[in-house]
């Protein structure tokens, strides 16, 4: 029950907001309350869900606060992983990395937004994976739920994908050349540049807003 109810909330089909109805979604799916109220504590401790004693269950805003939070800690864990992998210039990691960035141009060429958002998440997944810390990697993996609601909505805002895009490949390009410093600087400013599209002008973020409904 958990795991449809976060690909319904992580593909935008439940809106920001949107309250849960327990007694229609028992309905629906045929499971029981007990099952149910087990999937809200769930959803609920991956930030994805608000659990109140009065209005029930809702799906979880979207803010500035936590996409700058979020976003601050990624650019840490983010930046690290590509200067490791600028000194490292590993090739089965190039590999990698250029293989989702391929896939990613041919998803925007095809109007594929949901493939590009999953592979772009990918992408830094893999990035992060390249720093080599466990430590780092599991500090990642508690906030990547969180993180993909807004690279899911960020998918869908025009052009963003095709910048977003760009800077990968520049963040790429300084891995390959062994450009330690180029990478994490090219790496903070891709991050904090897609916190912009959301944060900062008033048009964007109504778009972002009406895609994630």
């Amino acid at each position: 029950m958990a795991d449809g109810l976060r690909e319904d909330i992580l593909a935008g089909r439940l809106a920001p907001g949107a309250r849960l109805v327990e007694a229609e979604l028992v309905l629906r799916s045929g499971t029981s309350r007990v099952t149910l109220r087990e999937a809200f504590r769930i959803l609920a401790q991956e930030g994805l869900l608000d659990l109140s004693p009065h209005r029930g269950a809702s799906v979880r805003a979207l803010s500035d606060q936590e996409l700058r939070e979020l976003f601050g800690v990624r650019a840490a864990i983010e930046a690290f992983a590509a200067g490791v992998a600028a000194r490292q210039r590993d090739p089965a990691v190039m590999r990698c990395l250029r293989e989702f960035a391929t896939r990613m141009r041919a998803a925007v060429s095809e109007d594929d937004m949901a493939g590009y958002g999953r592979l772009a998440a990918e992408f830094h997944a893999a990035l992060v994976a390249a720093g080599d810390n466990a430590i780092l990697a599991s500090m990642y993996a508690q906030i990547r739920i969180r993180l993909s609601r807004y690279q899911a909505a960020m998918s869908r805002v025009p052009q963003l994908p095709q910048t977003s895009i760009a800077e990968h490949e520049a963040i790429l390009t300084a891995i390959a050349s062994g450009d330690a410093a180029a990478a994490m600087a090219l790496t903070n400013a891709h991050l904090d540049s897609l916190v912009g599209q959301f944060a900062t002008p008033p048009k964007t973020k109504e778009t972002f807003g009406r895609n994630t409904a």
